[in-house]
C-alpha cells in the first residue's frame, strides 16, 4: 500500500485506508509504535497492557521454576 503525508497543523499525517485497518483489528482507538529501519518507517499496533502484564506474569513463572537450568543453559 501506498500512503499520502497531509498537511495536519503543524505536523504531517499519514492516511491509511479504514477498511485495511479494520482488518487487522486497528481503529482510531488503537496505539501503534512507529520506529524507523535505515529509510524504513514501521508502524506496528501497540501491544496491550493486559498482554504485557500477562507475558510478565508467565516471564517470571518461566524463570522461577527453570531459573537453574536457564543459567546452565547460557554457560
Amino acid at each position: 500500500m501506498t500512503g499520502k503525508l497531509m498537511i495536519q497543523g503543524d505536523d504531517l499525517a499519514l492516511i491509511l485506508d479504514r477498511r485495511l485497518l479494520a482488518e487487522h483489528g486497528i481503529d482510531e482507538n488503537t496505539l501503534v509504535d512507529v520506529s524507523f529501519a535505515g529509510s524504513t518507517m514501521l508502524v506496528t499496533a501497540g501491544v496491550s497492557q493486559t498482554r504485557k502484564e500477562s507475558f510478565q506474569r508467565a516471564l517470571k513463572e518461566t524463570n522461577s521454576e527453570y531459573s537453574a537450568t536457564l543459567k546452565r543453559l547460557a554457560e
